[in-house]
């Protein structure tokens, strides 16, 4: 029960998270763009993925650390606790500060020549340096909030996660409507951290005083133990950055702001998909690590049997139907439907977008467990492949080549997770491939047939595309309840709240 009860409340602080998220994809882009125009979007995109970068100097310390920590707590190892915090902030806090000075060279650089933007070399260097400082705050800000996972408080860290993203929304919609320059946009962005950190920092003194961040402590033996798993997290973190931010300056460099304006808006459809299914995704990692660090196996199997039934589930519903009625979001969010959608680059997002909901299922397990060095060597890999063929095709090929290298990049990370999985739980229980291959089945001919219809039912009334978009899910829905016993799952689930969610009776999983 007490298990089930914290996955609980870390989903209901994902989905508020989540929530917030969609509400900033979904209002902040159009008024943006009636702002700003089509291009502009396209600049502060492009803008803001090439500082993304500067998150790579984590070097996965944060990611690691909370997890590792939670671990050594869990454990009641306090003195090792203690020292182990110490040092990574101390790492951290250096890494961080070093940036700063290190990123004041982007005022000797042309920017502006080099991303192709039309605001000034001036305004283009203020405001990529403060968006960098952006970026090493919010660092910190994750190693804080991921402190309270050590008192199996991991929703109350989310919950302050949640405030920082409001905080920066409402203060970048305010600055949006007001037509900022770009610098005051990014400055903005850089007082939120500031005060989302002096907030946090209070509330863990006043809620969990033995977890409060300090730099007494300094163990020079620890920092290899650190660095090492630690860099692993860190090439993941260099793998987003070349699905998420590289593409951008790719695109910009070789079609030009309006191709990334619409890329971006596109992305943001089934990101804004992607997030219903993250949210369940990411609420269990918690519980995943605290499991993994108790040795509780069985319950960890159980909650691997559940969770891949329901996710999918909604694979392929969620994401066919934003696909179904993706002309209709378009025309009503942006009004340039002509000019934003196109049947065949949406299907293939849409794809993409399938064969990342279920590899982030996957890599969630490998991921709150640690178990992640080989998961990071591949993903990095193939995405530096995916971005080389990029640079080759996209001149030639435009939006829809790159989507084609990008599918084929998660299809093979896809793989070779399930294979970590398998590995994972080979000591314990092999793990059945049934319910990825009735997935499969069902994902590819959805996508087929909604490109067909999309193709004549593009043009509909908008009445009439909703119709058809919600029918094609309750269809896609009777089918998938089916496949995967969603009511099986569902009726085990209830059946926790009279007992505990952890080992089940031989026979049961």
């Amino acid at each position: 029960m007490a298990g089930f009860t914290r996955i609980l409340k870390n989903l209901g602080a994902m989905f508020t998270g989540r929530l917030l998220t969609v509400i900033q994809q979904v209002i902040v882009p159009p008024i943006f763009i009636a702002r700003y125009s089509t291009s502009g979007f396209g600049e502060w995109g492009v803008l803001s993925g090439a500082v993304a970068a500067i998150g790579m100097l984590n070097f996965g310390v944060q990611t690691y650390m909370n997890q590792d920590l939670a671990v050594r707590y869990n454990r009641g190892d306090m003195e090792d606790y203690q020292v182990r915090q110490s040092t990574a902030l101390r790492l951290l806090l250096g890494i961080i500060l070093s940036a700063m000075v290190v990123c004041l060279v982007v005022f000797a650089l042309p920017l502006d020549s080099y991303l192709r933007l039309d605001i000034g070399r001036r305004a283009t260097q203020l405001a990529a340096y403060l968006l960098a400082c952006q970026v090493l705050l919010n660092i910190l800000y994750g190693y804080l909030t991921g402190l309270f996972m050590g008192v199996a408080l991991a929703h109350r860290g989310a919950h302050w996660g949640n405030f920082q993203t409001l905080l920066t929304s409402l203060s970048l919609l305010a600055c949006v409507s007001l037509k900022l320059p770009f610098p005051i946009l990014a400055g903005v962005q850089v007082i939120t951290m500031l005060i989302s950190i002096v907030c946090v920092l209070v509330d863990i003194r006043r809620i969990a005083p033995s977890l409060f961040p300090h730099i007494r402590y300094w163990d020079q033996a620890a920092v290899a133990a650190i660095l090492k798993p630690s860099g692993y997290f860190g090439l993941i973190t260099i793998a987003n950055f070349l699905t998420y931010q590289a593409p951008l300056i790719v695109l910009q460099r070789s079609l030009g702001p309006v191709a990334v304006a619409g890329f971006i808006v596109m992305r943001l459809v089934f990101s804004m998909c992607r997030q219903i299914l993250a949210m369940f995704t990411q609420s269990m990692g918690a519980e995943i690590t605290t499991l993994f660090g108790r040795s509780d196996w069985p319950a960890l199997v159980l909650l691997y049997d559940y969770s891949e039934r329901f996710i999918f589930f909604l694979i392929p519903l969620v994401n066919t139907g934003v696909l179904m009625i993706s002309p209709v979001l378009i025309t009503v969010w942006m009004h340039k439907k002509a000019e934003l959608f196109s049947p065949y680059p949406y299907m293939l997002a849409a794809a993409i977008s399938m064969v990342i909901s279920l590899k982030e299922h996957k890599f969630q397990f490998q991921f709150s467990t640690n178990t992640h060095e080989e998961l990071s060597k591949i993903m990095l890999g193939s995405y530096i492949v995916m971005t080389v063929l990029s640079l080759l095709l996209v001149p030639r090929a435009g939006v829809t080549g790159f989507l084609w290298i990008w599918l084929s990049a998660e299809v093979f990370q896809m793989i070779f997770i399930m294979r970590l999985n398998i590995k994972l739980f080979a000591a314990i229980e092999p793990l059945e491939l049934t319910f990825l291959r009735r997935l499969i089945a069902i994902c590819v001919p959805a996508l087929l047939i909604a490109l067909l219809l999309l193709q004549k039912t593009a043009t509909f009334h908008l009445i009439w595309q909703v119709v058809i978009a919600v029918s094609a899910g309750g269809v896609i829905a009777a089918i998938a309840w089916q496949l995967f016993g969603v009511r099986d799952v569902i009726r085990r689930i209830m059946s926790q709240f009279s007992g505990r969610f952890a080992t089940p009776e031989p026979g049961k999983i």
